[in-house]
């Protein structure tokens, strides 16, 4: 899968999130659950290249994440 897709996915999941004063809880929840270790890390090494490409909310996911 390619990285500009799973950039999107996340930003996605975290908008669609309905209690948004757990957003970052929530996206990190969804990632672990549903997503593959590989996927994750992807997206990380993306986040630390490319921050602005992700909502705040997905990085803070990734913190809790600690990937």
């Amino acid at each position: 899968m390619s990285t500009a897709r799973l950039v999107r996915m996340a930003n996605q999941i975290a908008a669609s999130v309905p209690d948004r004063a757990l957003v970052a809880e929530q996206t990190a929840a969804h990632l672990k659950a549903f997503w593959t270790t590989s996927m994750i890390a992807t997206l990380a090494q993306y986040a630390s290249e490319d921050p602005e490409a992700l909502e705040p909310s997905v990085l803070a996911a990734l913190d809790i994440l600690r990937v």
